[in-house]
């Protein structure tokens, strides 16, 4: 025990590291270094900057291959060891500078536990509540910064607000939910279904203008996962011929397989992306039929989805004009509001909802997105 107390002291971790670390020995020291599965909790701790909620966070990690717990996203991004930092109960309260590979900067993981630790006189935080699905999703048009959730204990009424000191921008949270219940009508196309041949036929187009440079991505994708393949069994040939020790073998097997499970994810978001596109478009127009509906009886998850795929960079407000705007949308849901309103599915005149169709499209990741034009909801 006193051995330990004195690894600790050194700033030395006496036992095995937390998810994310790997201990190796160089040069006859022990290191413990960050491995592939904390590159990919780096990313996480950057999602939650950005405003995911944890559970997003979680889905997205098994994406990656990586499963972990809902509660034990909350531990991750509560540990001080990923910032470089080292508690223990043998140290009594003292926070020792470890010596282990810095996963992430501490101005990161301060912030990230500023988001977690909010705890406001006079109101009360929940970290997922059906009555504030638009928090963190709603920006701040002031300042940039996500706004939070938040239910005022004597009035129990919940309201949306951005904690940036100054900023004084918040809004009733029934009445931004209901502005936006009321966004998602704009992408109904019942009124103008004998249209929708036309639109299949513009978005499949869009689509495939938007993929032409990638054609080649899927051979690109093969030859490297062909070589990461080759990588692995000269690996396990060296490691048989004892050339390599244990601790280098699993070392770099990890870091191959990991290498390996990436590049088939890409290849098959490649390969399949064409080959289910009508299935794709088919799903979205029947899906807008009835978006707004769906988000309103939807759980606080339901809700939260359907946000961020219509929305993927979400929406900000505007106190002073009682306004949001966005200037990011998906682009199959683009093409749907824009043939809505140009049908005359919307009337002229002040509306919740404002286009300018003459937006440059651009390629966007996983989710093609429209970007360069505004959207503009009022309240009133």
């Amino acid at each position: 025990m006193d051995g330990m107390k004195e690894m600790l002291l050194r700033g030395e971790w006496p036992t095995m590291p937390p998810l994310g670390f790997d201990i190796v020995r160089l040069n006859n020291q022990r290191k413990i270094i960050v491995n592939e599965k904390g590159k990919f909790i780096r990313k996480a701790f950057h999602w939650k900057l950005e405003g995911l909620t944890n559970e997003a966070i979680r889905q997205r990690l098994a994406q990656y291959g990586l499963k972990v717990r809902h509660q034990h996203i909350t531990d991750i991004f509560r540990n001080p060891f990923y910032c470089g930092l080292m508690t223990h109960n043998m140290l009594e309260g003292k926070i020792v500078v470890g010596n282990q590979e810095l996963l992430i900067s501490k101005e990161i993981f301060l912030k990230v536990n500023g988001i977690l630790n909010i705890r406001a006189h006079g109101y009360k935080l929940k970290e997922e509540d059906e009555a504030i699905p638009l928090k963190r999703f709603l920006h701040c048009d002031n300042c940039g910064k996500p706004m939070r959730g938040y239910m005022a204990k004597r009035k129990k009424i919940y309201y949306y607000k951005c904690s940036t000191p100054g900023c004084c921008n918040n809004k009733n949270a029934n009445s931004l939910n209901t502005l936006f219940e009321k966004i998602l009508t704009y992408f109904d196309l019942s009124a103008c279904d004998t249209l929708v041949p036309l639109l299949k036929k513009q978005m499949t187009a869009t689509f495939n203008q938007l993929t032409k440079d990638k054609e080649d991505d899927s051979q690109q994708l093969k030859a490297r996962l062909e070589t990461v393949k080759q990588k692995i069994e000269r690996l396990e040939e060296r490691f048989i011929e004892e050339e390599l020790n244990p601790e280098l073998y699993k070392k770099y097997l990890d870091k191959y397989q990991s290498e390996k499970k990436e590049i088939e994810l890409e290849l098959m978001k490649a390969t399949g992306k064409k080959s289910n596109l009508e299935e794709c478009i088919d799903f979205t127009i029947h899906f807008a039929l009835k978006a707004s509906s769906l988000w309103r009886s939807g759980d606080y998850y339901i809700k939260q989805r359907i946000q961020n795929l219509v929305f993927p960079e979400g929406i900000s407000y505007n106190r002073k004009m009682d306004a949001c705007r966005t200037s990011r949308i998906n682009i199959f849901f683009y093409h749907i509001a824009r043939l809505a309103q140009i049908s005359g599915n919307k009337k002229s005149g002040k509306t919740e909802l404002k286009f300018d169709f003459a937006a440059p499209v651009v390629w966007a990741g996983i989710e093609p997105a429209t970007q360069g034009f505004s959207v503009l909801c009022s309240t009133d």
